[in-house]
């Protein structure tokens, strides 16, 4: 799996809840669990301690049903051993076998920019010796989560060659209207997913958002992104943007925004000339809703 995303969106805290929610058998919203499964998370960026802090927020009593460990590149430096490398073949082996010796099924590797100094990005053939060893994971029961940084036209950076192999791709974009102080706010969007059928209901785009409950306690509340989107598009409508500004600020396609168009005139939101009328006001709002 690849998971992208602009730098500082929350692909870690997103990894990491992951491992965290896989280790203790729980769902993490609004996706089911499964059984539990011994994960590695593979720390090539921050420190240790960082790390530590966040896993501990999340689950303070550090409760499992399965094994999470941690692969932290600082610490492994810092001891004098040579810092991790995709690249490096040896490396490569000491890895597989350590997930295979120690019954690990899922595998996170954050990032792949941290982890592979000096590939050429865009090179295919630097990328073919990293993917064949994913490939060789994959044939021994083990899921690999690759994390990495989107370019400014919000695709994966890099080789194309990256999906080729993958079943899901997942790019975690900002909100429209999300800021900074906002921390871990984004939406999940598949832009592969290769899945039994059956599965393919759990592919929407969905927002996570980061934060604090009332006892204090670090959780994630969830929610159908459209909705958000639509509003946004709306708003830009209402301001008198063109299709093409709607695109270059969104990244959605303009047959979408017609779409949003017609169906917001259908429903009273929008006069024809793309202005808002008292309810459509009240849609951008929050308190009413549009397909």
């Amino acid at each position: 799996m690849l998971l992208t995303g602009w730098r500082g969106v929350g692909k870690s805290w997103f990894a990491q809840s992951s491992c965290d929610c896989i280790t203790r058998e729980l769902p993490l919203v609004p996706w089911k669990a499964g059984e539990s499964v011994s994960c590695l998370y593979l720390d090539g960026a921050m420190a240790a301690q960082d790390t530590q802090k966040r896993l501990l927020d999340l689950n303070p009593e550090q409760e499992r049903k399965s094994d999470l460990f941690i692969y932290s590149d600082a610490i492994i430096a810092q001891n004098g051993y040579p810092k991790a490398n995709l690249l490096s073949k040896p490396w490569q082996d000491f890895i597989k076998k350590y997930l295979l010796d120690f019954k690990i099924k899922v595998f996170v590797i954050d990032n792949i920019v941290s982890l592979t100094g000096g590939i050429d990005e865009n090179s295919k053939q630097d990328w073919d010796p990293i993917d064949s060893w994913l490939i060789e994971l994959r044939f021994g029961g083990i899921t690999t989560i690759l994390l990495h940084h989107t370019s400014k036209d919000g695709k994966q950076r890099g080789t194309s060659a990256r999906e080729d192999n993958i079943d899901l791709s997942i790019i975690l974009k900002k909100p429209p209207n999300s800021g900074p102080e906002n921390g871990a706010d984004f939406i999940v969007t598949f832009s592969k997913s290769r899945v039994p059928h059956e599965y393919l209901k759990y592919m929407q785009d969905t927002r996570f958002t980061l934060g604090k409950n009332e006892h204090g306690e670090t959780i994630w509340t969830w929610g159908a992104s459209k909705a958000e989107v639509n509003k946004e598009i709306l708003r830009l409508l209402n301001e008198g943007k063109t299709y093409d500004e709607i695109h270059d600020d969104l990244k959605i396609a303009k047959g979408r925004i017609t779409g949003v168009k017609k169906e917001a005139v259908k429903g009273g939101l929008l006069t024809g000339e793309g202005k808002l009328t008292a309810d459509g006001m009240n849609f951008v709002d929050g308190s009413k809703t549009v397909n």
